[in-house]
């Protein structure tokens, strides 16, 4: 499989809606968001720039695009032509192994154990997890933000995992 890039893209505005839902005032937002990140009310009052977001959408990709890796198992068999199609579909026993196994896994079940174990176990908590550590950070902290990616990650490799490969055999 390839990627469906319009499927990454898309996978990668899910984070800014669980954002949405995730800080808000009456669910961890406002003073408890606050509080644990360590922002001042002038912090808070400076309004998202243009630039950032975008960032933030670029870095969303790349996390999306990361999943799509470890998702969509099938893009390893062209991995091992070297991203060659052509020398894929010359391969009987690539070409059998897809058409027996391509599509296999392709589901919302298997996108949670990969966005939850592979994504945010195995990378965002240990990288959170030294900002906590070396920043002095609070556990809450820990637990809004490694919830809020845990979430995001899962539900964005649900959707990868369903629809972000584009079959090639």
């Amino acid at each position: 499989m390839t990627p469906n890039f319009l499927v990454i893209g898309a996978a990668a505005l899910i984070p800014f809606f669980i954002a949405y839902a995730w800080f808000h005032p009456k669910v961890f937002g406002g003073p408890t968001w606050q509080k644990v990140a360590n922002l001042t009310d002038a912090q808070m009052a400076n309004e998202v720039k243009p630039w950032q977001l975008l960032l933030s959408l670029l870095f969303n990709f790349f996390i999306a695009f990361g999943l799509f890796i470890v998702t969509v198992h099938s893009t390893h068999i062209l991995g091992l032509h070297g991203g060659d199609i052509e020398s894929l579909k010359a391969s009987a026993t690539s070409v059998a192994f897809l058409k027996e196994h391509g599509m296999n896994y392709n589901t919302f079940t298997h996108g949670i154990g990969h966005g939850l174990i592979l994504g945010f176990v195995t990378f965002v908590l240990p990288i959170l997890g030294y900002a906590v550590i070396f920043e002095r950070k609070s556990f809450k902290y820990l637990l809004v933000n490694g919830g809020f990616w845990a979430l995001s990650m899962t539900i964005m490799a649900c959707v990868i995992s369903k629809w972000g490969g584009v079959p090639v055999i």
